[in-house]
């Protein structure tokens, strides 16, 4: 069998990375650690692989990609956001698509609490000053009592949601699925996303992209939210109109935002975001720690390894799949 891992960069996996040695051993390992320039260059890197592990979204999964891959039957996502891949096309191909749900959900979790810790007691902006010369303080917000909002109940959510509740805040949540006895094991108040918006001191995003939550917060939804509001985006960029979050945050409709992800990554350097001062921003590094890089490496192959053994998990395709 072999095996293509066509955008390995920025590099994740070295030539001798551990987590490759069972690939190795099942057959041909193809790994390309240069970023592809073109639509054809990503399929000539892919050619005759039965399997492979999509690193970085900047790989376009589209139909006529699929169609020039007869070999292929198997793709594992490194993480998971599958908004690169036509998941309708891939079955329609025979490709079964997996991604790697539990790899960064401790990482991230443990993020999305740091940077709304980080906005309420104004830890960034303390900093630069006082890097600067400056003793200035600048009061923060205390968080018992206030409420934080979920929109999404997944993994990272369901990972959030004690820790949130042991700050003595108030739990609200919002889903695609409104799946209510899901809600209730994570201890989560369920509202409308309308009523979560306007009741939450905090929101935080965490729902894949998908044409269902392009741009789900609008300039409609950040109307709702309170002057006093953080936003927190570990998400997806595309959950986000970026203009109207740099209207809101410029004319301070809201207290502040805290976004780790973009709709164009890397964020050009004059990105307009940049030159806010109630923003805090990183560079889609919410799941990387150790734990979470070492689980990153390993899921996808763990994916593969099930696939081959007629087991395949965590398949994110499954409707469009022949019978």
């Amino acid at each position: 069998m072999k095996t293509a891992i066509p955008d390995n960069f920025p590099v994740v996996y070295t030539e001798d990375h551990p987590a490759l040695a069972p690939l190795r051993q099942r057959g041909d390992l193809a790994l390309y650690s240069t970023r592809h320039e073109s639509k054809d260059e990503l399929i000539d890197r892919l050619r005759g692989a039965e399997a492979a592990i999509n690193v970085r979204a900047y790989s376009k999964f589209e139909a006529d990609v699929f169609a020039a891959l007869p070999d292929l039957r198997f793709l594992t996502v490194m993480g998971t956001g599958t908004d690169n891949i036509d998941l309708e096309a891939a079955g329609k191909h025979g490709v079964t698509v997996s991604n790697t749900p539990t790899a960064p959900t401790v990482s991230v979790a443990e993020f999305t609490i740091g940077m709304m810790l980080a906005l309420a007691k104004n830890l960034a902006p303390m900093h630069q000053a006082l890097t600067a010369g400056e003793w200035k303080h600048m009061p923060g917000v205390e968080l018992r009592g206030k409420t934080f909002g979920l929109v999404g109940l997944g993994l990272i959510a369901a990972e959030i949601a004690p820790v949130v509740k042991a700050l003595g805040m108030r739990l609200v949540g919002w889903s695609l699925t409104h799946d209510e006895a899901r809600a209730a094991r994570m201890g989560v108040e369920l509202l409308d996303l309308d009523d979560l918006l306007r009741q939450s001191d905090v929101v935080s995003l965490l729902l894949r992209a998908s044409p269902r939550t392009h741009q789900i917060i609008g300039r409609r939804e950040l109307g709702l939210m309170k002057p006093t509001a953080y936003l927190v985006n570990t998400g997806r960029g595309a959950l986000v109109d970026e203009q109207a979050l740099y209207d809101t945050l410029k004319q301070r409709r809201i207290a502040g935002a805290a976004i780790d992800v973009f709709q164009s990554e890397p964020l050009p350097a004059e990105s307009p975001i940049l030159k806010l001062d109630n923003v805090l921003v990183t560079p889609h590094v919410a799941w990387v720690t150790g734990a979470g890089i070492d689980r990153m490496a390993r899921h996808p192959v763990e994916n593969i390894l099930a696939y081959l053994d007629g087991k395949p998990q965590f398949v994110v395709n499954q409707p469009f799949l022949p019978a």
